[in-house]
């Protein structure tokens, strides 16, 4: 477990450094431009992104989950993503004039473009990322992923301060890909082949095939707002309806990714290993749980001051949404690794449907209720949510063998915490001064008091999580530089 361990903590590094750089960006370039401009860009990048699940057709996942690699099955990845990422990207960047058209939005055409250029390099980088991941080498990619990320940041920050509005976003993004692309070429795993193989793909397409679908669906049910209230309503809307739940995304996705890069080398390890998978998988799903729930909690709290400190005024408007899909993230949370079990299990076609199901669900709803207004819409996010929980939940047990009961006893702590702690940001933040003096006062004092009552409610309740804090404590205490005497 100690290589495990050492893994989350890169892991969770990485996400935090991104997250901070991230941080920074958003909050500059919501002051540099208009809920308009990104609303422009946030169309255009919702389409590639959801496409961009497909160019790699699985073939990471499909290394890293592999019994037996071998230089023959690299190059027939390689080959496939070449294939497939290469094709989209000529379809992207042919498909770009009929896009803007649709949408009356001449710029999209520009912005799909620059975006295209990403699938052309992705075989390059996917390939040797996800040896680099198989292996637990999570130190090297922390270094490739700040390094991406303060390239984009300066870029970006960069092109808009010269006049590029919108398509600084597009090209600080593309830039960004090829200094990931320099820096993995850097980092390889010695003696990895290059060549592609366009024989053999046959394996890792139907692998490929159900992973991508899944992960089209997931990524589709957090761009399809940008793309249905893009044609059905303004740019302003879109941008302020991102900005909401971009925030909750930005909160959940930099706990959530900080592990889930382990999770599936972890459950792949234990299911070969001949251990149990579920158990392992609600041990993680609690371990996480007691991090993300209380912070969502909170989060739904204090949106108001959070949006303003962050973002600015301009944005307060994009509050109330962000309140609602907070608890949206919560239910989705519970279960984020289920796709992660089921690819060690070998259930991706069980995977591709439960995904299928839920993007209709999300797309129908966010279609009837966007006449009602925006906060309709994100009443939407918080019912499907509930609704993804159930369904997820029935299908793990029916069909992998979880225990529900037990799962739900292991979360007890969880609720505690998460209980605790959101009545504890609701007392600060409704005595607070937030209203009178027009800056965030309660958040800062939220950011203060939380983890402390955090802390102490987790061994007050004996949460797993204790023993995990404990270890942390004494690796930190043995590697705090001690004076010389």
């Amino acid at each position: 477990m100690s290589n495990v361990r050492q893994a989350v903590l890169f892991s969770f590094a990485t996400r935090y450094s991104a997250m901070i750089v991230g941080l920074v960006s958003a909050m500059v370039v919501a002051r540099l431009l208009t809920p308009d401009e990104i609303g422009t860009f946030a169309i255009a990048s919702a389409i590639v992104m959801v496409m961009s699940e497909f160019r790699l057709l699985g073939a990471g996942m499909y290394l890293v989950r592999e019994n037996e690699l071998t230089d023959a099955k690299i190059r027939s990845a390689t080959g496939l993503t070449i294939l497939i990422s290469w094709g989209m990207g000529l379809g992207i960047w042919t498909a770009a004039p009929a896009i803007a058209a649709f949408y009356e939005l001449e710029p999209i055409k520009v912005i799909f473009r620059i975006l295209s250029i990403s699938f052309f390099l992705a075989p390059a980088i996917s390939i040797p990322t996800a040896l680099l991941t198989r292996d637990f080498r999570f130190r090297q990619l922390f270094i490739v992923r700040i390094c991406t990320s303060l390239t984009n940041l300066a870029s970006t920050i960069g092109l808009i301060m010269l006049g590029y509005s919108f398509y600084a976003l597009a090209w600080g993004y593309t830039l960004a890909v090829i200094a990931e692309l320099f820096l993995i070429f850097f980092f390889r795993p010695q003696g990895m082949p290059w060549t592609p193989n366009f024989k053999n793909l046959g394996p890792i397409a139907r692998f490929g095939i159900y992973n991508s679908l899944a992960g089209f669906f997931r990524r589709g049910v957090v761009t399809a707002p940008d793309m249905i209230i893009g044609k059905l309503g303004t740019t302003t809307q879109v941008g302020l309806f991102s900005r909401g739940l971009g925030f909750i995304e930005f909160v959940s996705q930099t706990l959530m990714m900080g592990v889930k890069p382990v999770v599936l080398p972890y459950l792949s390890q234990v299911q070969r290993s001949g251990d149990n998978v579920n158990d392992a998988y609600i041990a993680a799903t609690v371990l996480l749980g007691g991090i993300i729930w209380p912070i969502l909690a909170v989060a739904s709290v204090v949106s108001l001051p959070a949006i303003r400190l962050f973002f600015g005024d301009q944005w307060d408007a994009a509050a109330p949404y962000a309140t609602l899909i907070a608890y949206w993230a919560m239910f989705r949370s519970v279960h984020w690794f289920s796709s992660d079990l089921l690819v060690a299990k070998g259930k991706e076609k069980l995977m591709v449907l439960k995904e299928g199901g839920m993007f209709a669900f999300y797309v129908s709803g966010i279609a009837l209720a966007f006449p009602s207004g925006l906060m309709a819409v994100a009443g939407v996010f918080t019912v499907a949510g509930l609704v993804d929980l159930v369904l997820t939940t029935w299908l793990l047990t029916r069909f992998v063998g979880l225990q529900p009961l037990r799962m739900a006893r292991s979360w007890l702590p969880n609720l505690a915490v998460t209980a605790l702690c959101w009545g504890a940001a609701w007392l600060i933040f409704n005595n607070g001064d937030f209203v009178s003096k027009g800056v965030p006062n309660t958040f800062w004092a939220v950011a203060a008091i939380l983890p402390l009552i955090w802390l102490m409610v987790i061994f007050m309740v004996r949460h797993p999580l204790k023993q995990e804090v404990i270890l942390f404590l004494r690796w930190f205490a043995n590697h705090w530089p001690r004076p010389r005497s």
